[in-house]
């Protein structure tokens, strides 16, 4: 099912596929009645054009520090849209709009840099990033964000001295196999271990089942941990998460940009 996602303020705009001459859109064409749905209902092209909108509003909506002001903005949007006669009026808008949205999406990632450190990273403007513990483990940051009504760390990065595979079997668990392949010894049973790189730098990571502490006590097993090290062969870097709230798609893509900049 595809559907323009209003955020938190409750509007959802349901896909239906029907049959005969519809087309996957953002909203029943089953039950379309006004000439700018059936417009696009029956238009392959106009179509696409809104089901990559769809696509790209989710994604900027999950991205944005200002949800409720980037779902007024969208609707704004629509109510300008509706105005449009014709099909090449609706092509051009749906372009226009893309466009502004990507721009938008692209807007909220933010850098950060800490040069004592000697580390910088790409995140999301909604999360925020902050000392380990409050300052309590040295060399570390962390990344704070809201997910699953849990608010708390989503992924921290310590720096260490030392290259890949010594840091990575003494603080990340990783251990080497007679075969040549690595695997972790964290969690109740062994996880593969995968190689990756990254502008200046090579790493591992893997993904164990871990035991996780909420507000409702601890349960073994029950969450799911995301452990990197990525090094440039003098220092290195361990990433991890706690579990709770899984490792999405952000949060990879802000380990991912990492780099060391000394």
């Amino acid at each position: 099912m595809k559907r323009i996602w209003l955020g938190g303020l409750g509007a959802i705009f349901a896909l239906v596929l029907s049959g005969g001459t519809a087309q996957a859109a953002s909203f029943d064409c089953g039950a379309a009645r006004r000439p700018v749905e059936r417009m696009i209902c029956a238009d392959k092209a106009l179509s696409a054009l809104d089901d990559r909108l769809d696509a790209t509003y989710r994604e900027t909506m999950d991205a944005a520090a200002d949800q409720a002001g980037l779902a007024r903005d969208q609707r704004t949007w629509l109510a300008a849209r509706d105005h449009c006669a014709d099909s090449p009026c609706l092509a051009a808008t749906y372009r226009e709009r893309i466009v502004r949205i990507g721009q938008t999406l692209r807007a909220a990632w933010l850098t950060y840099a800490n040069p004592r450190l000697g580390i910088a990273f790409d995140y999301l403007g909604n999360r925020r990033v902050a000392p380990c513990s409050a300052g309590k483990v040295p060399d570390c940051v962390m990344l704070i964000g809201r997910r699953m009504g849990i608010s708390d760390y989503l992924i921290e990065f310590k720096v260490v001295s030392g290259p890949l595979e010594a840091v990575a079997k003494s603080e990340a668990g990783f251990e080497p196999q007679d075969d040549g392949t690595w695997m972790t010894t964290f969690g109740p049973g062994s996880s593969k271990v995968e190689r990756f790189s990254g502008p200046g730098w090579t790493g591992m990571r893997a993904t164990v089942t871990c035991g996780i502490d909420d507000a409702n006590g601890f349960h073994a097993a029950a969450g799911e941990c995301f452990w990197a090290v990525i090094s440039d062969g003098r220092r290195s870097v361990v990433a991890d998460t706690q579990g709770i709230v899984g490792t999405d798609a952000a949060t990879r893509r802000t380990v991912g940009s990492l780099r060391f900049i000394r």
